[in-house]
């Protein structure tokens, strides 16, 4: 492959790197386009990339909610009392 073309493709690392970049609107349309390349010519990529963005539509339609820090210390507070109770 001549050195005019290489600057068009990348190694599948590099694909899943920018994978992620496209699916969290990070990349730039060069890199967008280089993953287009990638992903017509790699079936691994592209099983990778269908499976990354079912992921990640997925945890965005579940509307997951993070618990509040305030529970999470009150929540470790009383499991090191279960612990310091079962060691007496």
């Amino acid at each position: 492959m001549g050195k005019k073309l290489k600057f068009l493709f990348f190694d599948c690392s590099e694909a899943a790197t920018c994978c992620d970049k496209a699916q969290y609107e990070e990349a730039n349309l060069f890199e967008k386009a280089k993953l287009r390349i990638h992903l017509a010519l790699c079936k691994t990529c592209r099983k990778f990339s269908a499976r990354n963005s079912r992921l990640t539509h997925l945890i965005k339609d579940s509307k997951l909610e993070t618990c509040p820090e305030e529970k999470k210390k009150k929540w470790r507070e009383e499991i090191k009392k279960e612990f310091a109770e079962e060691r007496t």
